[in-house]
């Protein structure tokens, strides 16, 4: 299986980091809506887990970063550049203000 993990700094503040890390979860999910199965976010909206068809997700946002892990499946392995593309595209906002 592959993985892509990114690990971005940011100097927001955590409510502007975290409202970042949602937009991208939320553009993620519009483009790729049919693929998702499961958004789950946790309480205090610092970590989300994203499930789908052939891939798990983790975003994880705190003061200084936003964490992304992503393991794709077998079926899904091959798209892992384009999927890195679309992901650097909408992560590109939170590298901008840092």
């Amino acid at each position: 299986m592959a993985k892509i993990e990114r690990d971005i700094q940011h100097s927001l503040s955590l409510e502007d980091a975290k409202a970042a890390a949602s937009d991208i979860v939320n553009k993620v999910h519009e483009k790729f809506g049919s693929l998702i199965k499961d958004i789950k976010w946790n309480d205090d909206h610092t970590v989300a887990d994203v499930n789908g068809k052939g891939f798990s997700g983790k975003f994880d946002i705190s003061a200084t970063n936003v964490k992304i892990l992503i393991d794709l499946g077998l079926l899904t392995s091959p798209f892992k550049g384009k999927i890195e593309e679309e992901l650097d595209k909408y992560t590109e906002p939170l590298t901008k203000k840092a």
